[in-house]
């Protein structure tokens, strides 16, 4: 089920809780804090290359449900899939996000190959001009 266009969806106000397929991760989301931004508070490895600054889509996930407790696209989101309607994919476009843009209301489940727990890698991070802080190591890179 959509929602209407004019419903604007209200930031969580408490932690949600979003099921990562496969691999069954359970990733809690802090209100203000994108997926990605969570994943990495949370020692998981997500699949990047711009570090949740949306000029890329390594990090894109397709929502298997909970499409209701997403936030909308922001403009780097629509920039970056913009096309997907015209492409041939799997996934359903209106599905799939960028976890770096994507901010949720309420619990949800997402399909990410390629997100895993961070083994004993000794690293480093830096802050985004966001204020986030990434990964700097090789180990969460990949």
């Amino acid at each position: 089920m959509s929602r209407p266009p004019n419903r604007r969806v209200q930031p969580a106000t408490a932690a949600v809780v979003v099921r990562v397929d496969p691999g069954e991760h359970d990733i809690e989301v802090r209100a203000g804090e994108s997926l990605i931004e969570a994943a990495w508070r949370a020692g998981y490895q997500w699949p990047t290359l711009c570090y949740g600054m949306g000029t890329c889509t390594a990090c894109q996930c397709e929502v298997l449900d909970g499409l209701d407790n997403l936030s909308p696209r922001t403009e780097a989101e629509e920039h970056m899939l913009g096309d997907l309607g015209r492409r041939k994919r799997r996934a359903n476009p209106r599905r799939v996000r960028l976890a770096c843009q994507l901010f949720l209301t309420g619990d949800a489940t997402i399909r990410k190959p390629g997100v895993r727990v961070t083994e004993n890698v000794e690293s480093t991070t830096a802050t985004t001009e966001a204020g986030s802080q990434v990964p700097t190591d090789k180990e969460s890179r990949r």
